[in-house]
């Protein structure tokens, strides 16, 4: 029942979006840049406005974020120095494999499984792991030569971090926004999840397989089976527990992230092989995520 319950509502959700991809002629740019800059920050915002800030589950979350990165980057360095993949494909690995779909993806997949209640643990995951997502990945993806300053300072420029920051200061001086303000606020950011989930899947029916399938069977046990294993066993260090550990758990184990593609587009990592890997573990994080699911329950 978990599968039906909770992992089928978001895999329907992304074919709806691949079949509107196939089907139509929208504007993927339009509807990813109307989720960037407006749903996503407006659902970040009010989360954090309506719920105490936790101080201490943010530190621990950092440090998490910390060292699942640094663990699963050293583990895709290795494997793929191992088999002797060329600099780029070495890229193409890091990207699709330290970089998990949190927000697309996981703050769905959260939300339906543990609904309002782990929303403030999901979306404190979600932006902690767009530091790495928005800094590392391009570094990753423009080789040994990149432009640390730069990679931070596109950081800077996430909308969702702003959205963060005039939550902080608005909790800070204890403003109270009025309703007329906060409604509308909440409205779009309730539209976020849906359009992340149909964005994923209109950018999957653009994605095309070649005959790489030791890179993509590589790169889908260490996304779906090393990585989760590498987030149980982290949470449990670090003393996680109850709904803060699954939330986080479940949220570090979906499939490769889809943003670090257009970086391995721009800089030309391989993007083939970032874009087969991505398809390739989301088809087969339907089986992974509702194992996982029925571990954590």
């Amino acid at each position: 029942m978990l599968f039906i319950d909770v992992v089928l509502p978001v895999f329907i959700i992304i074919f709806t979006g691949f079949v509107l991809e196939k089907r139509t002629d929208l504007d993927l740019k339009a509807l990813t840049y109307s989720s960037l800059y407006l749903f996503s920050p407006c659902l970040v915002f009010s989360a954090l406005v309506k719920q105490p800030v936790d101080l201490t589950l943010a530190a621990d979350l950092g440090l998490f974020m910390l060292l699942y990165t640094g663990a699963m980057l050293l583990l895709s360095f290795a494997c793929g120095r191992l088999l002797r993949f060329d600099r780029e494909s070495r890229s193409a690995l890091s990207l699709t494999t330290v970089m998990m779909n949190v927000g697309n993806f996981g703050l769905p997949l959260a939300f339906f499984a543990y609904g309002e209640a782990g929303l403030d643990v999901s979306i404190m995951t979600f932006v902690l792991f767009n530091i790495p997502l928005g800094s590392l990945a391009i570094v990753i993806a423009q080789g040994s030569g990149a432009p640390l300053k730069e990679a931070l300072l596109n950081t800077a420029k996430i909308p969702i971090f702003h959205g963060v920051i005039l939550a902080f200061i608005i909790k800070s001086v204890d403003l109270v926004i009025p309703p007329f303000l906060l409604r509308p606020i909440e409205l779009l950011g309730q539209a976020a999840i849906p359009v992340m989930l149909v964005i994923l899947g209109m950018q999957l029916a653009r994605t095309k397989l070649g005959r790489h399938g030791r890179f993509f069977t590589l790169s889908a046990l260490l996304r779906l089976v090393a990585a989760p294993a590498l987030a149980l066993l982290l949470a449990t260090l670090l003393g996680f527990e109850g709904l803060t550990h699954n939330v986080v758990v479940l949220q570090t184990s979906t499939p490769s992230a889809v943003l670090p593609l257009l970086y391995a587009m721009r800089f030309g990592s391989r993007p083939d092989l970032v874009a087969g890997a991505i398809f390739v573990s989301t088809l087969f994080s339907a089986v992974s995520l509702t194992l996982l699911l029925y571990i954590l329950h």
